[in-house]
């Protein structure tokens, strides 16, 4: 359980019984040696937003942390976790944004923040942004069990100043690392909250295209998609596939391989669906087919978001332990049979090979262990909150016990936005607000 961080962060934290008086957060902070480069005001929109009266808070600082990049050896190698937060109050409660990604705006917490008058807190993951721990390629020490040794770190660090109840937060992947938390470390949060977030039970999970096939949207849209994915892959690798290459080469950019341009084919509409309001579905999926070469191009679009080298470390949680998500290539089989493809090879072709390595050594024990017994027999209050729409619903706990809830939006989006009445009804924002509340007030 990396218990010797404890030992570690504990010792030079101990001031439980000197409870912060008369003294600025930043003096607070500071007080703990803990942390370095501590900045006022680093969220500009914030500021905008505060002086607009759209947001309520005392001050904003973002930090860095030193954390061991292996836990279980504290006085080897080190990288430095950036942290932010927005600040209500000593005595607020405090919510722990569990980032599953790079560093960002406290956007997706931030109407439980508000909703609580909670102070936020949020940890950029390793291996993300500024907070990247070693060289591309070495990879042994990122894990669900570091990463969460590197949250225990701050919570330790920052409990003696923030004395009211905590819980944990994250939205799609950030609520991966919440309840990964919640699973090594169940005596820290008074609560864990996912939303919107997968858990996947394989490396090639086939939930998501069932899903995305039978019950997102309506029968028609689903069928617009299925025929639009089959004009799509028609002729393999001698179809489309040639014109979204020729496109790639215009701007003198590498060419995807042929399981890039499949699974970006499927993901395209499953971005869509994982974005729009139900209202206006019909309309985004009639943009995307309106003819040959917008079909292509939104395939194009897709494939350069899939690049985006901020999700790198994604690609390897996701071949290390997360699984990815099979988003309906048996339904296309007929059109795959006989091509190069293998649901293996979508990650990006311009990745070094060598990372491919990766998919050969998926452990699923922990999410194995999640789903058969955690998620039932949780100590810690569990909250899983999905929209109906949302393929990425699919990956939702398939069963869980007394001390979890699960709550389903039905017009939601893959976002909270909890407090805005166009994705979530007044009766889903009140049981959702309900349940933290029994636990954190």
């Amino acid at each position: 359980m990396l218990l010797v961080i404890a030992l570690s962060i504990a010792s030079c934290t101990d001031n439980s019984d000197n409870p912060v008086v008369n003294t600025t957060l930043e003096e607070a902070l500071a007080n703990t040696h803990l942390f370095s480069d501590i900045k006022e005001n680093p969220d500009k929109e914030a500021m905008e937003r505060k002086k607009k009266g759209e947001l309520d808070y005392l001050s904003q600082y973002s930090m860095f942390i030193e954390q061991p990049v292996n836990h279980n050896q504290p006085d080897a190698d080190k990288f430095k976790q950036k942290v932010s937060i927005l600040f209500r109050g000593f005595d607020r409660p405090t919510i722990l944004v569990t980032e599953g990604y790079i560093w960002k705006q406290f956007h997706d917490a931030e109407d439980i923040g508000i909703n609580l008058k909670a102070n936020m807190v949020h940890v950029e993951h390793r291996n993300f942004g500024e907070s990247f721990n070693q060289d591309r390629g070495k990879w042994e020490f990122e894990t669900s069990a570091q990463a969460s040794a590197d949250l225990h770190a701050v919570y330790l660090a920052l409990k003696p100043i923030f004395k009211g109840k905590w819980m944990s937060f994250g939205t799609s992947k950030s609520g991966e690392s919440s309840i990964d938390y919640a699973y090594y470390y169940p005596g820290d949060m008074d609560l864990a909250a996912a939303f919107c977030s997968p858990f996947n039970l394989s490396l090639d999970d086939k939930r998501y295209g069932e899903y995305l096939f039978n019950e997102v949207s309506t029968k028609e849209l689903r069928d617009i998609m299925k025929e639009s994915i089959r004009i799509a892959l028609k002729d393999g690798e001698e179809g489309f596939y040639k014109k979204a290459c020729e496109e790639f080469k215009k701007k003198e950019l590498p060419v995807p391989s042929f399981a890039e341009y499949v699974y970006n084919t499927f993901d395209t509409f499953f971005t869509l669906f994982q974005y729009t309001l139900p209202s206006k579905q019909k309309k985004g999926i009639e943009s995307i087919i309106e003819t040959e070469s917008s079909l292509v191009a939104a395939i194009c679009n897709n494939i350069a978001g899939f690049r985006n080298k901020d999700l790198y470390t994604y690609f390897v949680d996701c071949a290390k332990e997360q699984g990815f998500p099979n988003v309906g290539y048996d339904y296309f089989a007929d059109l795959l049979e006989g091509t190069s493809f293998k649901p293996e090879n979508v990650l990006p072709s311009e990745l070094h090979s060598e990372d491919r390595w990766l998919v050969k050594y998926y452990d699923n024990s922990v999410r194995t262990d999640m789903s058969k017994n955690f998620f039932v027999n949780s100590t810690v209050p569990l909250l899983f909150y999905y929209s109906q729409d949302d393929p990425w619903s699919a990956g939702k706990p398939e069963k869980i016990g007394p001390n979890a809830k699960m709550i389903i939006n039905p017009i939601g989006v893959h976002s909270p936005k909890i407090n805005d009445p166009a994705y979530c009804p007044a009766d889903v924002k009140q049981e959702v607000m309900d349940y933290i509340r029994t636990y954190i007030y």
